[in-house]
């Protein structure tokens, strides 16, 4: 990491920060290539100024610090600087305290950096776009400083469960605890106290053993309520207590347990505008949202877009086929309703439709995005059908077999494209009920 001086003796600001222990590169001049944070300090009234006058002449940096004694009178707007990934303006009673602050900041910032570009983070957190990085930079503050509750905000299908991983990985504590998924589309009033809290024997029919929830798995480690906005409101009040004490019940026992977790949750939906419609608790939501990152959508990191369809072909294991200019650029410029799931979808069906040869070519984007697209034919899939199910006819299956496979099968892909129980449901214009019921009739013993 870079760092660039803006001061009136440049060459004693270095020496000063090198005898805090700021040992990158220390340039006094601009620099295009990052990441790289820019230092200002100034006397008087003239830190905005040269704040201002360095933004002017230069590209935007990850990182923007100005610093000043107290006696200067800070009169600048800092929205300029906000798209950096850092943004902050230091004040400190005298020069030694100032270069102190600012020292341990550029520390705090290379060290952010060196989690961004280990190649684990980078093997599974594919993208190298501005706002991702930014992303990953405040998963990465997050996970290795914070230890509060996380909000994940996003799209479906964005990578909401990929930067809970992360939250969790990063953590020096919990990353040895589980990391424990809760789709909170799936539980229900019935069903959410032994899938949370677990149970006692002889709490229910068939509760022929104890048997600990979701709470007590996560001790530890980290619990993950994915789509927490999908939470009816009986569900919101009881989760209140777990965590705020992170004490809990099983069913039927009087004995108060303790879990030690730390809570990430993820939504699709806007949760500020749900408290305000009065269908989200507002205390809750304060519980839950003490850190907030917003995944990016992928037409906001389209660039992103190349290294993620190579990133998802060397998935296969083969030789990964050479994707033509042509392919590349129907890809980057197509719309992606579900996101990097969708894109996956597509890459992976590309895959298979071309395996065993080595180049990807326009000729194989012919109907490649049909089985994503909302308005694919419906004479095409009759044909399609008809083909399968001749097929199955042919294998000697009987009708209520071949029933059960294509109800398999539409359950299976509307939860794939949906990202949620409650959205396949209203796919497959059924309830969401209907397809817990189906889901638990399909259980085996025990299960």
């Amino acid at each position: 990491m870079r760092v660039v001086l803006h001061h009136d003796d440049p060459r004693a600001l270095e020496a000063a920060l090198r005898e805090r222990g700021v040992p990158d590169e220390v340039e006094t001049g601009a620099t295009s290539e990052g990441p790289f944070v820019v230092i200002v300090i100034a006397s008087g009234n003239r830190v905005a100024d040269a704040a201002a006058r360095w933004l002017r002449r230069h590209p935007l940096p990850e990182g923007f610090i100005v610093g000043c004694t107290r006696e200067t009178r800070v009169d600048c707007q800092p929205e300029a600087w906000w798209p950096a990934s850092l943004c902050d303006i230091v004040l400190a009673d005298d020069e030694t305290l100032l270069l102190d602050e600012i020292a341990r900041r550029v520390d705090r910032l290379a060290e952010m950096e060196s989690i961004l570009d280990a190649e684990w983070l980078r093997e599974r957190a594919v993208g190298a776009s501005t706002i991702w990085r930014n992303t990953l930079r405040s998963v990465a503050e997050i996970g290795r400083f914070g230890d509060g509750a996380c909000l994940l905000l996003g799209e479906s299908g964005c990578g909401k469960e990929l930067l809970a991983r992360l939250v969790h990985d990063l953590d020096p504590v919990r990353r040895r605890g589980p990391f424990v998924v809760v789709d909170c589309t799936t539980l229900s009033p019935e069903l959410s106290g032994s899938e949370l809290f677990g149970h006692a024997k002889g709490a229910f029919t068939h509760a022929v053993s104890a048997r600990d929830g979701a709470v007590a798995m996560a001790d530890g480690g980290t619990l993950f309520l994915d789509e927490i906005g999908e939470l009816e409101p009986r569900l919101q009040a009881r989760l209140l207590r777990v965590i705020q004490e992170r004490t809990y019940k099983r069913i039927g026992e009087d004995v108060w347990r303790k879990s030690d977790f730390r809570l990430t949750c993820a939504t699709n939906r806007d949760l500020e505008g749900e408290v305000h419609a009065g269908r989200f608790r507002n205390d809750l939501y304060f519980r839950i949202a003490r850190w907030t990152v917003r995944a990016p959508s992928l037409a906001e990191r389209r660039e992103d877009i190349p290294l993620l369809v190579t990133h998802f072909l060397a998935e296969q294991g083969d030789a990964a086929p050479q994707v033509m200019p042509e392919v590349m650029q129907r890809l980057v410029a197509a719309d992606y309703q579900g996101n990097v799931r969708e894109l996956r979808n597509v890459v992976l069906r590309l895959a298979d439709r071309q395996r065993g040869f080595r180049v990807l070519s326009t000729g194989c984007l012919r109907d490649a995005f049909t089985a994503d697209a909302p308005g694919a034919s419906v004479n095409g899939w009759e044909q399609a059908f008809a083909l399968a199910v001749e097929g199955a006819l042919d294998a000697g299956l009987g009708l209520k077999h071949i029933g059960q496979i294509a109800e398999t099968l539409a359950v299976e892909l509307a939860e794939r494209r949906a990202g949620s129980t409650s959205r396949a449901a209203e796919l497959l214009r059924v309830t969401p009920r209907a397809l817990q019921l189906r889901r638990q009739s399909r259980l085996p013993d025990g299960a």
